[in-house]
């Protein structure tokens, strides 16, 4: 059994699987394609993100199930509070790579979010770089708040966020996205998923990356990433 059907069988079942090593970022995209292909589920938007403004990206599907207000308790519990835009305007392939002021222009919203992380491997901690990829970069759910005014004008760099447990601050953290400003990873993804055959298309939603950390909610808990001056977004996670 390949690793995309035994990740798409722990998915069904919810039983973990081991982790296994993979060679490289191709194999690990590969694996995500062949998961894409097996699940009934479509894409209702993707993750991106970078370790820093000049770091390679990443990125993985959100599929449109998992997209939700409160999505059911997996077996990890991780919360990120992060920034999404809702795609407003289609990027389907072309000759011509798409350059930041384009992939920026085409987003029509940007939202509050919180991602949950969550893994079909046995070990997390232990699973490489690379399992993870493979693995939709342990996303488990993602929901998002209201439209953020004036979006356009918020200074990336400096935003504050807070993320909160049970009304209680976990985090806090100022301009704390490692990847920096997220027009670069935008126009990143936008060439990526063409290049894949999955061109970003109006209503899906992109998350930026955390901007507070990993944190884990225990169950029932009460999840808000704040972000003060722009909006919030809570979830109570499942009993």
């Amino acid at each position: 059994m390949t690793l995309g059907e035994r990740l798409v069988a722990a998915r069904r079942s919810g039983v973990p699987i081991p982790a296994e090593m993979l060679q490289s970022e191709a194999d690990a995209y590969a694996v995500q394609e062949a998961v894409i292909r097996a699940l009934p589920a479509r894409i209702g938007g993707w993750k991106v993100g970078a370790s820093s403004p000049e770091a390679e990206p990443s990125t993985a599907p959100l599929f449109a199930d998992l997209i939700a207000e409160s999505p059911p308790r997996g077996t990890l519990g991780g919360v990120e509070a992060e920034l999404a835009f809702r795609v407003e305007r289609a990027l389907p392939a072309r000759a011509r790579p798409y350059d930041e002021a384009e992939a920026w222009a085409a987003m029509g919203s940007m939202h509050p979010a919180i991602e949950i992380l969550d893994s079909r491997f046995r070990d997390f901690a232990a699973a490489s770089k690379l399992a993870q990829l493979a693995d939709n970069i342990s996303n488990g759910g993602f929901c998002y708040g209201p439209p953020i005014a004036a979006w356009r004008e918020v200074d990336f760099l400096n935003q504050e966020a807070l993320l909160l447990i049970d009304g209680q601050v976990v985090a806090r953290a100022a301009g704390g996205n490692a990847a920096g400003h997220p027009r670069r990873l935008l126009a990143w993804l936008a060439n990526h998923c063409a290049a894949r055959g999955h061109p970003l298309t109006p209503g899906q939603m992109i998350t930026t990356g955390s901007h507070t950390g990993l944190h884990f909610a225990p169950p029932g808990a009460k999840v808000t990433a704040r972000f003060p001056g722009r909006g919030e977004v809570s979830l109570a996670f499942n009993r």
